[in-house]
């Protein structure tokens, strides 16, 4: 137990760390100046191909590997309950949708440079259809990651196995994630998605220090 512990603490680190490196890949790498919507978004992800993929592959796939990771640790974690298992459940799912969403764009983006030259048009049309999939299953709307972060958080809060101050973070953050649901709140998924960084370098930090008696 003790060592499945470490290894959630472990793969949280390690998800906040994604976090950081996407967001740097995205504001300070990946420069999108100079290109127009429509062709240029064709030429954009020529481009940047081989940046964008790396982003992709540690914000998704390796992200996701490392939730699954967490959830299992963090169900351990916690007294057997009804309520450990629907976080469980949203946890799995939310690791699926970065999954999918990860594979979505990696394939969509050698797609549309295999289209690129002989049916440009059809390339556009792909990337449109890519990016708005995408962005449903993983990125525009963080219901799912919100209503995860906030039931574990409430949970281990009763457990009392994390600082109340983090539980209440967790459960703040979770709700903005929550929110972006509603369509005049998506700009949230910025804040969600740094409040993501502060929480799980938080309770990695926690499960990494916590004796085996109590995690």
């Amino acid at each position: 137990m003790s060592s499945l512990s470490k290894w959630g603490g472990a793969s949280a680190l390690a998800i906040a760390a994604s976090y950081i490196f996407g967001f740097a890949m995205f504001l300070g790498v990946i420069d999108r100046t100079g290109y127009e919507r429509g062709a240029g978004d064709i030429a954009f992800v020529i481009d940047q191909h081989a940046m964008m993929s790396l982003a992709l592959i540690v914000l998704y796939p390796l992200a996701a590997s490392a939730l699954c990771i967490l959830v299992v640790a963090l169900r351990r974690a916690v007294p057997d309950s009804g309520w450990g298992e629907v976080a469980a459940i949203f946890g799995g799912i939310w690791a699926a949708l970065l999954f999918a969403s990860g594979f979505v764009g990696l394939s969509g983006m050698q797609a549309v440079v295999s289209l690129a030259d002989d049916a440009p048009d059809m390339a556009q049309s792909t990337w449109a259809a890519v990016a708005t999939i995408q962005d449903a299953l993983g990125g525009g709307i963080e219901l799912v990651g919100g209503i995860w972060m906030a039931l574990v958080s409430w949970m281990t809060m009763r457990s009392g196995i994390v600082p109340r101050a983090l539980a209440w973070t967790g459960m703040f953050f979770g709700a903005v994630g929550c929110a972006t649901v509603i369509p005049d709140f998506g700009d949230l998924v910025d804040i969600f998605g740094l409040g993501q960084i502060l929480w799980f370098s938080w309770i990695g930090v926690v499960l990494l220090r916590a004796p085996s008696k109590t995690i």
